[in-house]
C-alpha cells in the first residue's frame, strides 16, 4: 500500500508541470496597483493585483473590490523578524480617496465592521500592511492626524518605503510637491508591540519633495529632493533613532539629526532627479530627471557622469524606476504638459540591453495611466497569488488621466 501511494504521487508530480517564477512590474497608477507579467510571452500581459474599489462602488449590490486600498509609490516587503514575515507595505491614502475626497462618499466609509469586506477604517494617509496574497492585514502605518487642513507633515503625501537590517521602516512624504516648497518630510518608524509600527521620528521636516528613499546594505538613505531645481542627491546616513525617546517632543523630530550629505551630480548635471536606482556592486545609480531636462543617465558612486541610459526628452518626464532580474529597466512616465506641466495620460515603459550592454529604445508597456508614480519588481515566488489568473487590467478613457 505504501509503495503505491508513492507511486501514486509520483505520477502526480510528473504529470503537473511546475509553476516557474518571473518578474513581476508593479505599477501603482490611478490608485491602482498593475503587475506586467513578464513571463516568457512575447508581450508582458497587464493585470489588476490590488484594485481601490467595487467595480459599481454607488451600487450597494457591486460586489466587493479583491483588496480594495487606494495606492501608490513604491511596494516593499518587510524584513523577516519582526511579526510580518512575507508581508508588504505600499503608500495608501484609501479612508481620504474614497471617504473625504469624494462628493458624496462612498457608502463604505459608513462601514465600521473590521471583518467586512468593504471596510476601509479612518486612517490618515499613510503605508498599508498587505499579506503575499495582496490582501490588506486592517493594518496600517502613518504619523498623526487630526483632520485638520492642511493635513500635518508626514501625511500629506507619503509615497516610498525602506527597512533596514533592525526592521525600521522608513518613509518619504512628498509634501505639497510645490517647487521651491521645503515641506517634505523623511520618517522612521519603528517595531513595536503586537508587531505594530505605531511609533516614530522625523529625520527631517525640510525637505523640498523628497522622492522615494533607496537604502545601500550600510543603512544609508539616498534620495532626491526634486523641488529643490538643484542637481544633487541627498544621503542620511547612522547613527538613526531607535525609539520614539530620540524625539520626544510635539514635532517628533529628531533631537540628534543624522549625518546628512549631498552628491553633486557632474558633467551632465540634471536639475529635477527623481527616480533612483543604486547598484550594490559599482555603487553606480540610475537617475530618472522628471522634468529638466526628461532623462535617464548613470553615476558613478562621486556623482560623475557614466553614460545616458535614455536620451533627453526621449522618456516622457520618468519618476519611479526599477530594474528586472535581466537588468532591464521599467520606468513610469508622467507625460506632464510642457507649458502648464499638469498631469496628462501617463505610461510604464522598458528599456532592454543589447549584448554588450548597451541599452536599446524604449518600449511602451501600459498606456492611457492616471498619474503612474512607483515601479518595483519582484519574483512572482515572493507573493502568494497566481498572477496569471487576475484579471485583465481596465483600459481608462484618456479624457479621465490626471494626478493626485
Amino acid at each position: 500500500m505504501h509503495a503505491r501511494a508513492v507511486l501514486l504521487v509520483s505520477l502526480l508530480l510528473t504529470a503537473v508541470p511546475a509553476v516557474h517564477a518571473f518578474d513581476v512590474v508593479l505599477n501603482a497608477e490611478n490608485e491602482y496597483l498593475d503587475a506586467y507579467l513578464v513571463d516568457g510571452k512575447p508581450f508582458p500581459r497587464k493585470v489588476v493585483f490590488i484594485d481601490p474599489d467595487p467595480p459599481f462602488p454607488d451600487d450597494p449590490h457591486s460586489p466587493p473590490p479583491r483588496v480594495g486600498r487606494h495606492v501608490n509609490g513604491k511596494l516593499c516587503f518587510f524584513p523577516k523578524g519582526f511579526g510580518h514575515d512575507g508581508d508588504f507595505v505600499m503608500a495608501d491614502d484609501a479612508y481620504r480617496e474614497a471617504c473625504l475626497d469624494r462628493h458624496p462618499p462612498q457608502a463604505r466609509c459608513s462601514i465600521t465592521r473590521r471583518h467586512d469586506r468593504l471596510f476601509l477604517g479612518k486612517d490618515p494617509d499613510g503605508w498599508a500592511v498587505f499579506r503575499r496574497n495582496g490582501k490588506w492585514k486592517k493594518q496600517h502605518i502613518h504619523a498623526e492626524w487630526n483632520l485638520i487642513e492642511p493635513q500635518p507633515q508626514g501625511v500629506i503625501d507619503p509615497q516610498g518605503c525602506a527597512f533596514d537590517a533592525q526592521g525600521r521602516f522608513f518613509g518619504n512624504d512628498v509634501g505639497s510637491g510645490e517647487p521651491l516648497a521645503h515641506d517634505g518630510s523623511l520618517l522612521v518608524f519603528f517595531p513595536g508591540r503586537k508587531n505594530r509600527y505605531d511609533t516614530y521620528c522625523f529625520l527631517d521636516k525640510a525637505l523640498a519633495a523628497p522622492g522615494m528613499p533607496v537604502m545601500d546594505a550600510l543603512g544609508n538613505i539616498y534620495l532626491a529632493e526634486t523641488g529643490a531645481l538643484r542637481s544633487t542627491l541627498t544621503v542620511f546616513s547612522p547613527p538613526f533613532p531607535t525609539s520614539a525617546a530620540d524625539c520626544a517632543n510635539p514635532d517628533h523630530l529628531v533631537t540628534t539629526p543624522p549625518t546628512k550629505t549631498r552628491i553633486l551630480l557632474k558633467e551632465m548635471p540634471i536639475v529635477t532627479p527623481a527616480g533612483i536606482i543604486r547598484f550594490p556592486s559599482t555603487g553606480h545609480f540610475w537617475i530618472g530627471s522628471v522634468l529638466i531636462p526628461p532623462v535617464v543617465n548613470e553615476y558613478d558612486a562621486s556623482g560623475t557622469f557614466v553614460r545616458n541610459i535614455v536620451p533627453e526628452n526621449v522618456p516622457r518626464n520618468p519618476l519611479g524606476m526599477d530594474v528586472g532580474s535581466d537588468g532591464t529597466l521599467y520606468y513610469a512616465e508622467l507625460n506632464l504638459d510642457p507649458m502648464t506641466t499638469d498631469t496628462r495620460c501617463g505610461s510604464v515603459a522598458q528599456v532592454r540591453f543589447d549584448a554588450s550592454g548597451q541599452p536599446l529604445a524604449p518600449e511602451t508597456l501600459g498606456t492611457d495611466l492616471a498619474f503612474p508614480d512607483g515601479v518595483s519588481v519582484f519574483d512572482s515566488s515572493r507573493f502568494k497569488v497566481d498572477f496569471t489568473r487576475l484579471p485583465a487590467a481596465p483600459h481608462f478613457d484618456p479624457s479621465t488621466c490626471g494626478g493626485e
